[in-house]
């Protein structure tokens, strides 16, 4: 529930392309690249895309990478 206060978004909130940008801090034009590149999960409903917030927070930590951690043994 960290992320829900921080962000001031609830987990199960369905977000809109213009909601996801701004909460990934990223313009419409890159969330939309990332959408047709299959990068970011989203679902389509009739001609416009939705997503799930938990999902992406999903994306989000799966995505992570942590410089040096798996160079240096």
């Amino acid at each position: 529930m960290q992320n829900e206060k921080q962000k001031g978004v609830p987990d199960s909130a369905i977000m809109t392309v213009k909601d996801v940008a701004k909460y990934l801090r990223m313009s419409e034009a890159k969330v939309y690249k990332l959408v047709k590149e299959g990068v970011l999960p989203v679902v389509r409903i009739g001609k416009t895309w939705r997503f799930r917030k938990d999902l992406l927070d999903a994306w989000l930590e799966q995505s992570s990478t942590y410089e040096g951690s798996s160079t240096h043994e």
